[in-house]
């Protein structure tokens, strides 16, 4: 029924769907951070074992370094878009949706793994959700010559939806913010810049700095 790609990024965009059952029950916070960061680092141990046994190729991941010049520009760029799209989006769409909201995250400001999650965390959820949600997901969806507003949709929606515990807002302002991120992937074959752009973004948001930024 799939195509390798197809099915290898279904297995590795799996864990992610499943990871938000740890927002709703689970709120010990050492424990959270061993479900979550797991699956994380299990679908990226996956796809890079199959690298090394040359199933996939780096290009398949996105993994293609770009020309110094191009690299700051796309980075600078997508970087805006994305600050653009996030915050605002967030609170566009929570005046539209209705507050539903299943689970959260434990580890709040005032706890000791705050900067842990903030730095390691953070900078492990940009790495994985680009390679996947972007590089592969691109990859697998081009092998299936689906047409590029096929292309952002799929992956809007799949990017979205990881995010299912948050309630409507998050899946809806998320798959917007993909779809921006998306277009340098498609531009450039290159999720280097979206992986630095989806570090910055998340820090903004969670340190509270972006609103403050927007004065929403």
């Amino acid at each position: 029924m799939f195509n390798n790609k197809t099915a290898i990024f279904i297995l590795a965009a799996l864990p992610f769907y499943l990871n938000d059952f740890n927002n709703i029950f689970i709120k010990q916070q050492l424990l959270w951070l061993a479900i979550d960061y797991g699956a994380k680092i299990i679908p990226l141990a996956f796809l890079f074992y199959l690298l090394k046994k040359e199933i996939l190729s780096s290009a398949d991941l996105g993994l293609v370094p770009l020309p110094p010049k191009k690299f700051i520009l796309w980075t600078l760029g997508i970087t805006a878009l994305g600050l653009c799209l996030d915050e605002p989006g967030f609170t566009l769409w929570s005046k539209l949706l209705p507050p539903i909201r299943l689970g959260s995250i434990p580890i709040g400001t005032d706890s000791p793994l705050y900067m842990l999650d903030m730095t390691l965390g953070l900078a492990l959820v940009a790495i994985s959700e680009e390679i996947i949600f972007r590089g592969l997901a691109f990859t697998s969806l081009k092998t299936s010559k689906y047409s590029p507003r096929k292309i952002f949709l799929i992956s809007a929606v799949t990017f979205g939806l990881i995010h299912w515990s948050q309630g409507p807002t998050a899946i809806i302002a998320t798959a917007v913010t993909g779809t921006g991120l998306m277009l340098c992937m498609y531009c450039t074959g290159s999720v280097y810049p979206t992986i630095i752009a989806h570090y910055v973004i998340n820090y903004l948001s969670f340190s509270g700095k972006a609103v403050e930024f927007w004065g929403l």
